[in-house]
C-alpha cells in the first residue's frame, strides 16, 4: 500500500486545524443530532456514521496512545492540545502497516484499465489495482476535470465556513469582543443560526456566523456575497429577551441606562447599542419612554448589518461540492460505475459546520473506503 501526497509533507490540514490543537471530532453520540451539523451529505452520512461513529474515533485514538478531552462546547482535542500528537498517531499506524508515503507526487490523470488503474504523474505512471481518493475539496471546478473525464458527476464547488465582511467602522472598533451565545439570520432565508459571535476588524465571525455561511453556502454565492443579516446579540429570541429586558429595567429603574446592561453584554457592545439607538447613556431607566425602550431592545435582538463579501476562516476553510453522492456506494465508498475507485473526505459532496464534524466525516468515510478496498 502506498500514499501519493502532492505536497512535501503529509497531514498539513490536520497540523493547522483548531489553531494547531486539532479538533479531532465532536462529542455527540446521538446520530440524529450529529447529522444536523452537516449541511450536505446527510443521506450518505447516516449510513457511514453508523459504521464508524464518534465513539469509534475516540477508541481508535485511545488504542493508538492518544487521549482526547471534551471542551464545554463539545469539541474534542488531544489532551496535549497539540496537533502533532494526532499526526504522530496516524503516521505511526501507517508505518506499522508498512504503508509507503511518496511525497511531492501529484496525480494529474487516472486511467481505468482491465486490471486496475494507471495514475499519470507528469511523464511518470503509477500502476494500481485500487485507488482511494482523499484529496480534500478543490476550490476550483476545473480541478475536478480528471474525475469528469472518468464519467463522474461533480457538484460545482463553492466556499463554505467563511466570515461576513461588513464595512462598518463603528462595528470594527469593537474587534475582539464576543458574545458567548447569539443568533444570526440572513435576510430572505428561513431560520436563525446559533452560537458564539465574534466581532472582527472586518465584520462578524464566530460559530454562529460560520454555521450560517455553511448552510447557506450556495445561496450566498449566488448573491455574490452581498446580503443583509440580523444579529440577536442576546441569543434568547424575541419573547424571552423582551420579558427579561422589561423586568430588568423595572428592577433597576434608578440606574443610568449605561450601567443597567440587562443582558450582561461586554461593556463596549452595550455602549455601542445605546449610541446606535440614539440614547444618552446617563439617562435613568425609569425616564426612558416606550419608543426608546423599543428601539434599544430591537437593536439587542435584531441589529441589522449589510455584508459585502466574505473572508475565508483561516484553516477551517471547507468546500461545498465535489463528487455527487449518487455516484458513490455508501456501504463501501466505491464509485458505483468504476470498480476499484473509492472516495473519502471532502472530495465528496458533503461537509459539516466547524467543531470537529468535518474530521469525523473524514475518519468515517476513510475507514469504510479503506476497509472495503482491502477486502
Amino acid at each position: 500500500m502506498s500514499i501519493a501526497e502532492k505536497s512535501n509533507k503529509v497531514l498539513a490540514k490536520v497540523r493547522i486545524s483548531g489553531g494547531g490543537r486539532c479538533n479531532v471530532t465532536h462529542n455527540q453520540t446521538d446520530l440524529t443530532e450529529l447529522l444536523k451539523n452537516y449541511p450536505r451529505g446527510k443521506n450518505l452520512l447516516k449510513w457511514v456514521l453508523r459504521k464508524w461513529s464518534v465513539t469509534n474515533t475516540i477508541r481508535w485514538f485511545e488504542t493508538h496512545g492518544v487521549q482526547l478531552k471534551t471542551e464545554e462546547d463539545g469539541r474534542m482535542f488531544p489532551i496535549t492540545d497539540d496537533s502533532r500528537t494526532i499526526v504522530g498517531a496516524l503516521q505511526n499506524a501507517a508505518e506499522q502497516l508498512g504503508v509507503e508515503v511518496w511525497l511531492s507526487c501529484g496525480v494529474d490523470r487516472i486511467e481505468k484499465t482491465d486490471t486496475g488503474f494507471i495514475c499519470h504523474e507528469g511523464k511518470d505512471q503509477i500502476l494500481a489495482r485500487k485507488i482511494i481518493l482523499a484529496t480534500g475539496g478543490f476550490p476550483k471546478s476545473e480541478h475536478y476535470n480528471f474525475l469528469r473525464e472518468m464519467g463522474l458527476e461533480i457538484v460545482e464547488p463553492v466556499p463554505s465556513l467563511f466570515t461576513f465582511n461588513i464595512p462598518m467602522p463603528s462595528l470594527h472598533a469593537m474587534q475582539g469582543i464576543s458574545t458567548p451565545w447569539g443568533r444570526i439570520k440572513v435576510a430572505g432565508h428561513e431560520g436563525w443560526y446559533e452560537g458564539p459571535i465574534l466581532i472582527t476588524h472586518w465584520g462578524l465571525s464566530g460559530p454562529a456566523v460560520l454555521k450560517a455561511s455553511a448552510f447557506l453556502a450556495r445561496e450566498l454565492q449566488e448573491s455574490n456575497y452581498n446580503f443583509s443579516t440580523l444579529v440577536d446579540w442576546t441569543g434568547l429570541g424575541e419573547e424571552t429577551a423582551r420579558e427579561h429586558f422589561v423586568s430588568h429595567l423595572l428592577m433597576h429603574a434608578a440606574k443610568q441606562i449605561g450601567n443597567a446592561n440587562p443582558f450582561e453584554f461586554p461593556r463596549k457592545l452595550w455602549e455601542y447599542l445605546i449610541e446606535t439607538a440614539g440614547l444618552d447613556a446617563s439617562k435613568l431607566c425609569r425616564d426612558l419612554n416606550k419608543a426608546e425602550k423599543g428601539k434599544l431592545l430591537e437593536l439587542c435582538i435584531r441589529s441589522p448589518y449589510d455584508a459585502l463579501g466574505k473572508t475565508t476562516f483561516k484553516e477551517e476553510f471547507v468546500t461545498a461540492g465535489g463528487v455527487a453522492l449518487k455516484d458513490i456506494d455508501a456501504n463501501t465508498m466505491q464509485a458505483k460505475n468504476i470498480p476499484g475507485l473509492y472516495f473519502a473526505g471532502e472530495i465528496i459532496d458533503l461537509d459539516g459546520v466547524t467543531g470537529g464534524y468535518n474530521f469525523q466525516a473524514a475518519w468515517a468515510t476513510g475507514y469504510i473506503a479503506g476497509s472495503s478496498a482491502v477486502k
